[in-house]
């Protein structure tokens, strides 16, 4: 298969997870430094390119349903924007080796997270 079209079945999958919420740029990440050979910081910067366009749609879609409450989203704007800044230069001094483990720490932490949360997610009653 060419890598064209691994990178129109890679967008659409990953722009469908990241319409719902699920944080599919460590997907494209993982997807594009593991399997398809580029290097990190470059996946990164692809990541953040990808993410503009795709979140500004699901932001206006999740907002017209309701589903975003502004003031969480502002505070968590404000603080996640600092955060980013100082991740962007943190990711772009350090060793590409150093930061590719750290990258996969990271996923391995969130998904046994996940995996061992034991929180239950059936509705509440009142």
């Amino acid at each position: 298969m060419s890598d064209k079209l691994w990178l129109a079945l890679l967008g659409c999958g990953v722009g469908v997870l990241s319409g719902m919420g699920v944080g599919g740029g460590s997907l494209l990440i993982l997807l594009l430094s593991g399997f398809l050979g580029v290097e990190q910081t470059v996946a990164q910067g692809v990541n953040l390119a990808y993410f503009l366009p795709v979140a500004a749609i699901a932001v206006l879609i999740h907002f017209r349903k309701g589903s975003i409450e502004s003031r969480t989203a502002w505070r968590g704007t404000l603080f996640g924007a600092a955060a980013a800044l100082l991740g962007a230069f943190f990711a772009t001094a350090i060793d590409q080796t150093l930061l590719r483990k750290l990258f996969a720490g990271m996923l391995l932490f969130a998904g046994c997270f996940e995996l061992f949360q034991g929180r239950d997610s059936s509705p509440k009653e009142e």
